[in-house]
């Protein structure tokens, strides 16, 4: 069984209890204005071009056939006309021009995460599957968390839940923490900032915090999208509604990997929006505590 992943992360420790190593899948089906990580969008793998790598040495323009690259500066990339060949990659010395995924064996992937078992031995830690939504590749995710929970490693997974029941319920044995995020509450917004609305969310939401799995619900808090008490307080109301082992974390907006989009050559819908002020968030922060939300289980 092969997926498409991005990257092997290790030594993470903000997906989940302890050190952990993290796969990022890639395929997501929201579209969110505020990702930074834009690279898993798409479920193929992608050309990338990072001018603070290139040398101007002109080896990618000599070997295009298409004629999709020419020097202004820098390398310019029309992708309109890119056929996805990679001899620009094969030539590039620096590594300006690189590919963004690979396939990798269900297997192989095991063997890579648990390279820092010890690691998660003594912190409590484990693997985490994240994304992209790591469900849209639903059989080649089961097979990475089964290899994992035989090695009596602990797994995690991080989605958006958009994916049918059916599909999430299918991993309640070899879930041990759900990561869900919760964008915005009212679902027309959520359909605005990220392309889909959210009913299925929440009602995905509900069926998973009834079984008792941990799960923690997290929300990015983005200037102008839902940074204000109120758009807060009527997320609070949502997860308060869970019943189960619920924990909700509210998250500073930063534009850490907003650099992405210009190397892959996407439009950045939040290009220039500061980042979340540190006072704004604690203040944010406190909402949840008057619902009787915790941050931790």
């Amino acid at each position: 069984m092969k997926g498409t992943i991005t990257t092997i992360q290790r030594m993470s420790i903000h997906d989940g209890p302890g050190i952990r190593s993290t796969l990022f899948l890639k395929g997501c089906d929201l579209r969110c204005a505020w990702c930074h990580n834009p690279e898993t969008w798409s479920a193929r793998p992608q050309l990338q071009y990072v001018a603070g790598k290139c040398i101007g040495c002109g080896s990618c323009i000599a070997v295009c056939e298409a004629r999709a690259l020419r020097f202004a500066e820098k390398v310019m990339v029309d992708r309109s006309h890119c056929t996805q060949c990679g001899r620009c990659v094969e030539v590039c010395v620096t590594g300006a021009m690189s590919w963004v995924g690979r396939q990798i064996e269900a297997e192989e992937a095991v063997r890579e995460l648990l390279l820092d078992r010890t690691f998660f031995e003594e912190s409590g830690g484990g693997v985490t599957l994240s994304g992209g939504e790591p469900l849209l590749q639903a059989d080649f995710a089961e097979e990475v968390l089964r290899g994992c929970l035989a090695e009596g490693v602990h797994t995690a997974v991080e989605s958006n839940l958009t994916e049918p029941w059916p599909t999430i319920e299918r991993f309640l044995p070899l879930v041990r923490l759900w990561m869900c995020d919760l964008k915005v509450a009212d679902s027309a917004k959520h359909r605005r900032w990220t392309g889909l609305g959210n009913e299925r969310i929440v009602e995905n939401l509900h069926r998973l915090a009834a079984t008792g799995t941990p799960l923690i619900v997290r929300t990015p808090v983005v200037p102008g999208v839902n940074d204000t008490p109120e758009a807060v307080e009527a997320l609070c109301r949502v997860i308060a509604g869970l019943n189960g082992k619920v924990a909700y974390e509210l998250l500073g907006f930063h534009s850490l990997g907003f650099g992405k989009f210009d190397d892959l050559g996407m439009d950045n819908p939040l290009a220039g929006t500061p980042p979340l002020a540190p006072e704004k968030l604690a203040d944010l922060q406190r909402i949840p505590e008057r619902f009787g939300l915790k941050r931790k289980f």
